[in-house]
């Protein structure tokens, strides 16, 4: 077949289009290739940058998280112990309204007592009772006490209460009657008020198990033997012993027993040059009844304690060692939240003739009008034959009010 020249000019003029076009198609096809390329680079590095942008925004939310948890725990800490920034303040007022058969009638204000407590820090509080009577006012208590020592010790310095017995360490307002038991006084010197420091040590038993060893100027506050004002040799100083345990006899009954040594090693005695030293021995017992049952302010406690005294006295004959032995029982029974009733026998030896003893019996009725309010009548007959003060004899009636103002505590007293 062949061609027409028309049609051959057409051949011609499209083969020699396409192999000028060529060049132009190859040329298109690499610069979208090149153009694809740095399409993909650009995405790389954007890629790049928003990994870093994640990271550093990953590091930034975590120390937020960080100080977050910080301020956290901070305000925990603070709620945890607010007396860190305002201590605890409460005062308690006591008076009496009383009748002595053999010294009359009277109206005594007893105390009003301010107490103040805080956390220190990490590793120590502080507490402090200044109490103002009619005799005057009063530093009673103002000490330290350690919360973060190791191997379950405790340390204790300045003035407190001296671990000595049970009820030398109550206020007089908290006792479940409204006076001291004379024993108390005339052995130990009432509370056991002391400056000085102790160490107490918990036993890793499966009950409580508590040692206290202690040193002071002397021990007692009415014990006028030693001046607490004065320097000495520290053989003239009160060194203290103390053990006690806590256990649960039954689910509704428990037992709380104590034993006490306080040993002043020379005690100075003008008219007698041989001076000598005094021991004071102490044995406690406290018997609760708790019925499950029942609330908390229904049960039962008996609460006893006996003292003995042996260091030299001065008698007509002379300067002889006597050895003085008494104590108290009481036990009180909680009929509901508002009624209370019991019974306080006290066996108050004198310490220069202890054959000569102060019997008291003194059946007592509280009524609570709140956990603040409290109103109780007591009745006393003591037989004395000691003859030291004759307020301290025949038949007594008491009446004694006792209320409580904010914040006011001195331990789990009445567990």
């Amino acid at each position: 077949m062949s061609l027409t020249r028309e049609a051959k000019c057409r051949f011609i003029g499209m083969v020699v289009s396409l192999v000028l076009a060529s060049p132009l198609i190859a040329f298109a096809q690499s610069s979208e290739i090149e153009a694809l390329k740095n399409m993909v680079h650009d995405i790389q590095r954007q890629l790049q940058k928003a990994l870093q942008r994640i990271d550093q925004l990953e590091k930034e939310k975590a120390a937020d998280s960080a100080r977050v948890g910080q301020v956290e725990k901070s305000v925990q800490a603070v709620q945890s112990a607010p007396s860190i920034l305002n201590p605890a303040i409460g005062m308690a007022i006591d008076a009496t309204a009383e009748h002595r058969a053999k010294a009359g009638g009277d109206f005594n204000f007893r105390a009003a007592e301010l107490g103040v407590a805080a956390t220190i820090d990490p590793y120590a509080r502080a507490y402090a009772f200044i109490t103002g009577s009619k005799e005057g006012v009063e530093i009673e208590e103002a000490a330290m006490i350690t919360t973060s020592l190791p191997w379950n010790l405790q340390a204790r310095g300045g003035r407190f209460f001296a671990d000595f017995g049970r009820l030398a360490k109550f206020h007089p307002h908290e006792y479940a009657f409204v006076n001291t038991p004379l024993s108390l006084e005339r052995i130990v010197g009432g509370e056991s008020k002391a400056d000085g420091a102790e160490l107490s040590y918990l036993f890793p038993t499966p009950f409580f198990l508590r040692g206290t060893v202690g040193g002071y100027n002397k021990l007692g506050a009415e014990n006028e033997r030693l001046d607490d004002t004065k320097s000495r040799s520290w053989s003239r100083n009160t060194y203290l012993g103390r053990l006690q345990t806590y256990f649960d006899l039954h689910d509704n009954h428990s037992i709380e027993l104590g034993t006490s040594l306080a040993y002043t090693p020379s005690i100075r005695i003008m008219e007698d040059p041989h001076g000598g030293s005094r021991t004071l021995t102490g044995i406690d017992m406290t018997y609760r009844y708790q019925p499950l049952g029942s609330t908390l302010y229904q049960g039962l406690t008996i609460g006893a304690e006996l003292f003995g005294n042996s260091e030299r006295v001065e008698r007509e004959s002379g300067f002889h060692r006597k050895f003085a032995l008494g104590g108290y029982g009481y036990v009180e029974a909680k009929l509901d939240r508002n009624w209370s009733a019991g019974l306080l026998y006290d066996n108050a030896p004198s310490l220069v003739s202890p054959g000569k003893k102060t019997m008291g019996y003194s059946p007592f009725v509280t009524w609570n009008l709140s956990e603040f309010n409290r109103l109780r009548f007591q009745y006393s007959y003591l037989d004395d034959k000691v003859r030291e003060e004759k307020s301290e004899r025949g038949h007594q009636f008491f009446l004694q009010w006792t209320t409580v103002l904010g914040s006011h505590t001195h331990g789990f007293r009445t567990r």
